[in-house]
């Protein structure tokens, strides 16, 4: 990663990872093993089954203050709740894609994005759309205000090496 200064990786866990064990512990040593600074790395946090939010916001502060953007990920799925917004550490909303697929053909879909692009705008937190497909939903997303997306029409998911040499041919 030395190599790929402005390549950026990202991860999930879910809170149940958090949780359970060290795994903060784990992230911090490993960075630090490789000499990778924090801010080049990405946790997305998956809402899913209630759990202790202490423990878990306990260790997502740790990440945050080692300098990790944290991600609150498929964003309007699940178990996501309005109040995961008011969490100062939370850099990123993305917009799962059950809302993306298919933007042009339902306004309801549009509503509830348009909410998420606004509530982001005005709390200061990034909003990534993800599974973006076809040019259509891109342009959409874009007329909305949402400038950072992800999907099939962009790349698959990429191994490290991968992405690694994606991101310099794009550079």
């Amino acid at each position: 990663a030395a190599g790929a200064a402005g390549c950026a990786g990202a991860m999930n866990l879910s809170p149940r990872e958090l949780e359970a064990g060290n795994v903060d512990d784990m992230i911090l040593d490993g960075l630090k093993a490789q000499n990778v600074p924090a801010a080049m790395l990405e946790i997305e946090i998956t809402e899913e089954a209630p759990v202790d939010r202490d423990r878990v916001g306990q260790k997502v502060g740790r990440l945050a203050d080692a300098g990790i953007s944290i991600v609150l990920d498929d964003f309007g799925t699940g178990f996501s709740t309005l109040v995961s917004l008011k969490d100062s550490r939370i850099r990123k909303i993305k917009i799962d894609k059950d809302f993306v697929r298919d933007l042009a053909k339902s306004v309801e879909d549009q509503a509830v994005v348009e909410a998420v692009i606004g509530l982001g705008r005005t709390l200061g937190i990034e909003v990534m759309a993800e599974g973006v497909e076809t040019d259509a939903d891109r342009m959409i997303l874009r007329s909305l205000g949402c400038m950072i997306a992800q999907g099939y029409l962009f790349s698959a998911a990429l191994p490290m090496r991968d992405a690694l040499a994606f991101d310099a041919a794009a550079a």
